[in-house]
């Protein structure tokens, strides 16, 4: 499982169970579960969605829901749902791709592993995308802790039932 979106009760919360050192990888997986719930895919008819591929990655192999969520987050990330990637040739090295990011991240306000990525989208070249992300992050680490830290704080944890807390606590050991 990639990821899982809920709404109960006219409230929505969003699971990420893929963990990553690159911050602009947590960032689209969930940038794209707010999509789904900004575009009415998870409903009181359908109130929870579990994505369990890649969204990443699949492509034209994804459905209509989760197409115009990945045009959600990649709008959410870039200003454009299909972000125009280009290239002067095909031999460039991640560490070049990374290097090119860096630079257009800071012209054009967009953080510099979201464009490595919107390469990988564009192209499909993800091997060459995912390396330049080392290049990019100087410093890698976990960013599942960071995000438990934030939700552990945005909880209102006397509000769940205690199963429900249980539950949360389980899931969010990183």
């Amino acid at each position: 499982m990639a990821a899982l979106t809920a709404q109960v009760s006219g409230r929505a919360g969003v699971l990420l169970a893929r963990e990553s050192l690159y911050p602009a990888v947590i960032a689209y997986y969930l940038a794209h579960e707010i999509g789904h719930l900004a575009l009415g895919h998870v409903t009181e008819d359908t109130p929870c969605l579990v994505d369990l591929d890649d969204s990443l990655e699949l492509g034209a192999e994804a459905d209509a829901e989760e197409r115009s969520a990945d045009a959600f987050a990649l709008e959410l990330l870039t200003g454009s749902p299909e972000p125009t990637v280009t290239t002067e040739n095909e031999t460039f090295s991640a560490a070049s791709l990374a290097n090119t990011a860096l630079k257009a991240g800071s012209e054009l306000q967009i953080e510099p592993g979201t464009l490595a990525l919107c390469y990988g989208h564009a192209t499909k070249d993800w091997a060459r995308a995912m390396a330049s992300l080392a290049f990019v992050y100087s410093n890698p680490a976990k960013v599942g802790p960071e995000i438990n830290k934030v939700a552990e704080q945005a909880l209102l944890w006397d509000a769940l039932p205690d199963e429900s807390e249980a539950f949360l606590r389980a899931v969010m050991v990183a």
